[in-house]
Parts: structure tokens; C-alpha cells; sequence
């Protein structure tokens, strides 16, 4: 009983060290290689809704000012409302580049990788 109380306590401490030398980098994750095989962007609300309202412009044939403002038309409310345009946007930053959505964090970050 008492050998394999000890041998379980060296086995969970071995765990817990090399998990500790991998979070330092002083080794690299075992089987992985050199490194992260992906490489991710973050995208604030600001720079997303930029995205969504431009690709709904050019869809809709609406100019764009070289100060970048959009005039939308009233009856497009719907079509430029949040719920319809993070989708979209999504999908337009999905398409540039190979990207592909991850995570929305709670101070409206959004996160995608791809790979490098």
C-alpha cells in the first residue's frame, strides 16, 4: 500500500514538472515540433463592424467616402443591425486570408486562427 501511495505521488509530481518546464518553454510540447502550428488575430467590435458595414455597402452598390463614412438608407436597418451583420462579417474575414472564427470574448474581441 504504501509503495504505491509513493509511486503515484512521484508519477504526479513528474506531471506537474514537466507540464511546468513546457509553460516556462524551457522544453517544447512533446510530439509537437517547432512550435505553434497556427496563427490567430484578434479583431475589437470597432474593426469588425468596419468590416461587416463596408461588405454590406459594396453589396448594396453604396459609396464610400474617402473619410470612410457610409450612408445607409433607412430601409436598411434590418439588413445592418447587429444581428444580421456579425454573421456576415465573420464570413467576409473568414475569406480573407483562410481564416476561420474561434472565439468571441466578453469585451467583443474576436479571435480567429489559421493555419501558418
Amino acid at each position: 500500500m504504501r509503495n504505491t501511495i509513493i509511486t503515484l505521488l512521484v508519477s504526479i509530481f513528474l506531471v506537474v514538472l514537466v507540464n511546468l518546464l513546457i509553460g516556462l518553454g524551457v522544453i517544447d510540447k512533446i510530439g509537437g515540433g517547432a512550435g505553434s502550428a497556427h496563427e490567430y488575430q484578434v479583431l475589437s467590435a470597432q474593426q469588425m463592424d468596419n468590416i461587416g458595414f463596408r461588405a454590406v455597402a459594396e453589396q448594396e452598390g453604396i459609396e464610400v467616402t474617402e473619410s470612410g463614412e457610409i450612408n445607409f438608407p433607412k430601409e436598411m436597418v434590418d439588413k445592418i443591425s447587429k444581428v444580421n451583420l456579425l454573421p456576415r462579417t465573420i464570413l467576409e474575414v473568414e475569406k480573407d486570408g483562410g481564416w476561420a472564427f474561434v472565439a468571441a470574448t466578453n469585451d467583443n474581441h474576436y479571435i480567429f486562427k489559421r493555419a501558418k
